[in-house]
């Protein structure tokens, strides 16, 4: 019934903000309800970790979704348990607080393809962390800023911000409901397709919020989530005295997605997943005269591997659609793929290749959205129990539908962590990315070095 509300519609106008707001509140109000119930879990764990990969080997083994953290941000949180900090202790919680210092050449600060221009800047992040200490379920706080300070180009320093909450209720053995709510106010990357070229990046606000739920019953399992996300984006100023308003790119975003697996046989099982989507933006028009508004769905099926200390991921192919309102918009359609494994060859390795066809949002003039192709591969490797090293490259094709042109964005990554103590750790990364363009003036080359040097309690 949610993902049917979801979808609905009285002639052109979407229902989604009223459904949207009743499946959240009906959502909140059993997570309140099943609190009450207080059924004891034996040995129930946070959902991140997987209990058959924590009695050996290293951390970065026992995650179960290592790929939404391909930037490596999060690599110091990796090392061995010796090696992390031990916190103030609260009571239930535990703070942990910390700062990191970035010092880092970026050799073209604007993405441009002619022209380029280089520049040192300097990062300064400091960070806290409310984490739980209950017998059973789960609740964190994380709160950090980002300070951006340029040598030459000032007009791009910037301060960002982000506050996440997560939580987690352990229902019963098997069964589990789960929160994250996130706000954040940050700058448009220069490198941003939409990117507007002003003199300062593009300022941006929003907050996105996620309830799911899980239920293991024997051989099937069905999980399903809804999240509700808010974007907006300021004017900026332009180097002709010109101002891009902006606006026209505010929007809301709900998406509804059930998930089941039969399992076969052990270590095999058969996944169907479905998702309906709406996007709904503030302004009928953009500034260009189209309706951006639209709504969508995704059906897949596939296979789900989980073999204890070896290979764990989904292969899942099936069909996607997006119809946008205005009638000069053609709208994308066709095969969807979604396919991460996470392989452990070794103890102290793991190698996540994946490969992902989506639906972008995009306010390029005449194009209803982009069509990507991501195709990726992740390395995480524990040298020493103090020693992190990793690497990742990617490849997406991007096609702008109604447009003829077309983009490849390559990037290679690599990254070092190396801690002195739980206190004080030291990291080094690489980056290089390439976005290559057809059809028209764009694309461009960007090497990025940065070292770090972190302090934490």
């Amino acid at each position: 019934m949610v993902i049917e509300s979801l979808c609905a519609q009285d002639g052109k106008s979407l229902r989604w903000p009223k459904m949207a707001l009743q499946a959240l509140v009906a959502c909140s109000f059993f997570l309140t309800a099943e609190a009450h119930a207080q059924i004891k879990i034996q040995g129930s764990t946070a959902p991140t970790i997987d209990p058959r990969r924590t009695t050996s080997g290293a951390k970065i083994t026992a995650e179960a979704s290592p790929e939404q953290d391909v930037s490596g941000g999060s690599d110091d949180k990796r090392l061995s348990d010796s090696y992390q900090p031990k916190g103030v202790d609260l009571g239930l919680f535990l703070l942990l607080p910390k700062v990191e210092s970035e010092l880092a050449f970026n050799s073209n600060v604007y993405a441009t393809r002619e022209n380029a221009k280089s520049d040192f800047y300097t990062e300064i992040r400091p960070e806290f962390s409310l984490r739980s200490r209950f017998a059973q379920h789960d609740l964190n706080l994380r709160v950090l800023a980002e300070k951006y300070y340029y040598q030459t180009y000032t007009r791009d320093n910037r301060l960002d911000f982000q506050t996440d909450l997560s939580g987690r209720y352990d229902v019963q053995a098997g069964s589990e409901l789960t929160l994250f709510t996130q706000y954040f106010s940050r700058h448009e990357d220069r490198s941003s397709p939409d990117e507007a070229g002003g003199l300062k990046p593009t300022p941006t606000q929003g907050w996105i919020s996620r309830l799911g739920g899980k239920h293991e019953l024997g051989r099937y399992t069905l999980s399903g989530d809804v999240t509700a996300q808010r974007l907006t984006f300021d004017p900026v100023s332009t180097s002709t005295g010109t101002t891009v308003p902006n606006g026209d790119r505010n929007r809301w975003e709900v998406e509804g997605r059930l998930r089941g697996a039969y399992e076969m046989f052990p270590g095999y099982a058969a996944v169907t997943q479905a998702s309906v989507n709406t996007r709904r933006y503030d302004d009928s028009f953009d500034r260009s005269g189209y309706d951006r508004s639209s709504h969508g769905y995704r059906v897949e099926g596939g296979i789900g591997i989980d073999i204890s200390q070896l290979l764990r991921g989904d292969f899942l192919v099936g069909y996607l659609a997006q119809d946008y309102r205005d009638p000069r918009f053609k709208d994308p359609s066709g095969l969807s793929v979604r396919a991460t494994f996470n392989w452990t060859p070794d103890k102290l390795l793991i190698v996540v290749p994946s490969l992902e066809r989506t639906v972008a949002e995009t306010t390029r003039t005449g194009a209803s959205s982009q069509v990507r192709t991501t195709g990726s591969v992740l390395v995480r490797y524990e040298a020493e129990r103090n020693i992190l090293l990793s690497g990742f490259l990617s490849a997406a094709y991007s096609e702008n539908s109604g447009q003829a042109p077309t983009d490849w964005l390559y990037e290679a990554r690599v990254r070092g962590v190396y801690s002195f103590s739980p206190e004080l750790f030291a990291g080094a990364e690489a980056v290089q990315k390439i976005k290559e363009t057809q059809g028209e003036v764009g694309g461009y080359r960007q090497t990025t070095f940065m070292l770090r040097l972190g302090l934490q309690l």
